[in-house]
């Protein structure tokens, strides 16, 4: 999608005061550009002695990588990071830093399958309260990037790659979104003291804006009713109101979305794992709505979808499409000797979702609509499931039948 999107409608006259968010203290966060201050050694396992000092490497890169040993996805990048850091040597330097303790961290370290197969050993330092406080964050990984003494990135983890280090450290200075977990003000929506009763505004990408999803809320200072969400993928964007409109009773997989654009990959995030935040640096969208009336939640969504579907010159609408799918068909009855043990399921919606959320069946269709409780025991394949349904009156039947799309349309 173009570098459009700065557009704003503006109407009615009324003075307004300016929007805050909720102030946390950060005093000490560092902005890139701003050095480095002189720090205490650090303590530090896995490194060639028991502290480390930041600023003994000014003349290599520095990543500083946060996380902690409960992020999935934090140590599922250290194979990534340890490869990287073998490869480039000496003119790169990765530190891990973790609030854990060094027990933990050391027990991590020599009983965990996967860091002993990859055989990591980047330096972590351990305990950490003071270097979260110059880099701030609510999620990890979050990666701080030094140089010469200097704070030249903050970033998600994706961003960390040879060929961006290599930038770096040619230029002196590399440009990447900065990750703020803590966001900031609109710049370009600023309804301080200009006279204005109302907005909407849909921007790209916002550097140093939080990932947030649709928020409707009634701000204390305007007194306006302000509808947001920020560096969002355009579906998920709409699949995040149309879950306000209506309570999803189905997984939204690959067959349920029929795409009639030129280029899905405009829209969401098909690649590997551990670049989607380098594809939303450029796809990404921001969105923002004052009113001074207040709407029903789900009416509010779909104001919010009407505007998207003429800001952004598409149609995003439910349908139905012939396919393949799973039906769970019958009636439900008691059985004679229902099971003890098993999993409680909520009704055949619930089954259905459960089914869908596996990925090993086309899509499954609810036919039977019953919100009766019933236990599901533990099953190994498709055959043990239709024996246990059979009791309660269920089958399922695999058959091409309509089912409920999500159509993304591009306007000619």
């Amino acid at each position: 999608m173009k570098k459009i999107i700065a557009y704003i409608i503006l109407w009615s006259v009324a003075a307004v005061g300016y929007a805050q968010h909720k102030q946390v203290d950060l005093s000490k966060q560092l902005g890139v550009g701003e050095a480095m201050p002189r720090l205490d050694p650090q303590q530090v396992l896995f490194y060639k002695q028991n502290k480390i000092m930041l600023s003994d490497y000014e003349d290599k890169v520095v990543i500083l990588d946060f996380f902690d040993t409960y992020c999935v996805s934090c140590i599922a990048s250290l194979p990534k990071l340890q490869k990287l850091q073998d490869e480039m040597g000496d003119q790169l330097q990765i530190v891990m830093v973790t609030w854990q303790d060094r027990e933990t961290i050391e027990k991590f370290w020599s009983s965990n399958k996967f860091v002993l197969e990859h055989k990591i050993h980047l330096p972590v330092i351990y305990s950490d309260s003071l270097l979260r406080k110059y880099f701030p964050h609510r999620t990890i990984p979050h990666v701080a990037w030094l140089y010469m003494d200097t704070v030249k990135a903050v970033t998600h983890a994706d961003f960390v790659k040879s060929s961006l280090i290599d930038e770096l450290i040619e230029n002196g200075h590399v440009e990447l979104p900065f990750k703020n977990d803590y966001g900031k003000l609109s710049q370009e929506n600023n309804l301080g003291n200009n006279g204005k009763m109302g907005s909407v505004s849909l921007q790209d990408f916002q550097d140093g804006m939080p990932t947030s999803s649709f928020k409707y809320e009634q701000d204390s200072i305007t007194g306006m009713y302000k509808t947001s969400f920020y560096n969002m993928p355009i579906l998920g964007s709409y699949t995040s109101l149309f879950a306000k409109v209506e309570k999803p009773t189905f997984i939204l997989r690959p067959e349920r979305i029929v795409w009639k654009v030129k280029d899905s990959t405009l829209y969401d995030y098909f690649g590997k794992d551990g670049q989607s935040q380098v594809w939303l640096s450029e796809h990404g969208i921001c969105y923002e709505r004052y009113d001074t009336k207040s709407r029903e939640l789900a009416k509010q969504a779909k104001v919010v979808v009407d505007d998207l579907n003429s800001l952004l010159g598409i149609k995003v609408y439910w349908s139905t499409q012939k396919m393949n799918a799973l039906v769970i068909e019958g009636a439900f009855k008691e059985p004679a000797n229902p099971p003890r043990h098993g999993q409680s399921i909520e009704g055949t919606g619930v089954l259905a979702f459960m089914l869908d959320f596996s990925g090993k069946y086309p899509p499954v269709i609810d036919a039977v609509q019953s919100s009766t409780f019933f236990v599901l025991p533990d099953y190994q394949d498709r055959k043990q499931l239709d024996k246990i349904l059979s009791t309660y009156g269920l089958k399922l039947v695999e058959k091409e039948t309509e089912v409920k799309v999500l159509v993304v349309e591009e306007e000619d």
